[in-house]
C-alpha cells in the first residue's frame, strides 16, 4: 500500500525543511528556500502566490460519453463510451478504433432498444474468454438483448481487443 506524501517542518514561521512524494526520497529547497512540485504525464500543478496554493490536476480516468442515435457506422475512438440509443430493430453500427496503444478503452451501452454490433478493420480481432471473432475485416461483436452492455481493452496495439466487462449475451462472427 502506498503512503501519501509528507511535509516536515522546522524553525520559526513554520518554514519547510523537506517534501516527500509517494516515491523516492525527500527533497530539500533550494537556495532561495523553493522546493517546485512538477507535474508528469496527465498532470498539471497551477500554483497560486496570492492564496498560497497548489492545485493538481489529473487528466484521463475518464470517459469521454457520446450518445449515438441511428445506426452509423460510428467511428470508436480511445476512451471513449457510447450510448447506443436505437429506437427500431435496427443495430447501432460502431467500427474499433485503427489505432490504440495497451490498456486503450472502449464501452458501448445499449439504450432504447439499445441493439449494437461491434465491427472490425483489417488485422483486428476481439477476444471473449475463449472465444474470438474472426481475424479481420468481416469479425463482429453483436449484442442480442436491449441494453446490453460491453467495455473492450486493448491488449496488443492497434489489432487485439478483449472484452473487460459485459451485461447481456453477444454474438461474436
Amino acid at each position: 500500500m502506498s503512503q501519501a506524501g509528507s511535509l516536515s517542518t522546522t524553525g520559526a514561521g513554520g518554514a519547510i525543511d523537506t517534501l516527500t512524494g509517494d516515491i523516492g526520497a525527500a527533497v530539500g529547497p533550494d537556495g532561495v528556500n523553493n522546493i517546485d512540485i512538477v507535474g508528469g504525464v496527465g498532470v498539471t500543478v497551477t500554483g497560486n502566490p496570492g492564496t498560497n496554493t497548489l492545485t493538481i490536476d489529473s487528466a484521463g480516468g475518464g470517459l469521454n460519453w457520446f450518445e449515438i442515435v441511428g445506426v452509423g457506422p460510428t467511428a470508436m475512438q480511445v476512451s471513449t463510451g457510447y450510448i447506443a440509443n436505437t429506437v427500431n430493430p435496427n443495430l447501432c453500427l460502431f467500427t474499433l478504433p485503427a489505432v490504440a496503444a495497451i490498456g486503450d478503452v472502449v464501452t458501448v451501452v445499449g439504450k432504447g432498444t439499445g441493439l449494437f454490433q461491434v465491427q472490425q478493420g483489417a488485422g483486428q480481432q476481439i477476444h471473449f474468454g475463449n472465444v474470438s471473432t474472426t481475424a479481420g475485416a468481416g469479425g463482429t461483436l453483436t449484442s442480442t438483448h436491449a441494453r446490453d452492455t460491453i467495455l473492450l481493452v486493448c491488449v496488443t496495439a492497434n489489432t487485439e481487443w478483449s472484452v473487460l466487462s459485459n451485461v447481456g449475451i453477444l454474438t461474436l462472427v
